[in-house]
């Protein structure tokens, strides 16, 4: 399935289930990053909004870049009267911004689905001269427990795509990395 589609039937799981990103990572991104209330921030792989949220509650401007049309619009549905948010269909190769247009691009449990090279093109070409690109997950321990070891096996097993798409076999280890791109 294109990954661009792949989630509209989820979106009222995602809405409903999908957990939110620790207080201490937006802390991070705002006392040691750079980021700062004000700023334009491009969300991209934005989804239902789960992490524009928290951009926004910081007093940060959000552009969220969303493909999906069905994630899209919940996004819009959850923030879209707050005069600080915008979501556009786009996509981390294709976002449509105009060049040099965002002070920091984040991408929050999304990037392990773009085609890299291009992405890293099209965020070069975006992002404000030291504007930085955040790459946020949320990890999920593996062991430790029999339910999450079962539960890792589980989805090994019996998941379409679980071992050829997730994350981790991008990143192995860390939840968040900083990119410079100038």
């Amino acid at each position: 399935m294109d990954s661009k589609e792949r989630f509209s039937s989820r979106v009222d799981a995602y809405v409903k289930y999908r957990p939110s990103y620790p207080e201490e990572a937006i802390s991070y991104l705002y006392g040691s990053v750079g980021f700062r209330p004000g700023m334009e921030i491009a969300d991209i792989g934005a989804g239902t909004g789960i992490f524009s949220k928290l951009l926004l509650a910081h007093g940060s401007r959000v552009i969220a870049v969303e493909p999906n049309e069905a994630m899209r619009q919940a996004a819009e549905k959850a923030l879209g009267s707050d005069p600080n948010f915008r979501a556009i269909p786009g996509a981390a190769e294709a976002t449509g911004l105009p060049n040099d247009s965002v002070d920091h691009i984040v991408c929050a449990q999304a990037f392990h689905w773009f085609d890299r090279a291009a992405a890293r093109m099209e965020f070069r070409r975006i992002v404000k001269p030291g504007g930085k690109v955040v790459l946020i997950w949320n990890s999920r321990m593996l062991q430790g427990t029999p339910f999450l070891e079962e539960y890792e096996q589980l989805l090994l097993r019996y998941g379409t795509d679980y071992e050829k798409l997730r994350h981790k076999k991008y990143f192995a280890g860390s939840a968040c990395f900083l990119l410079q791109t100038r």
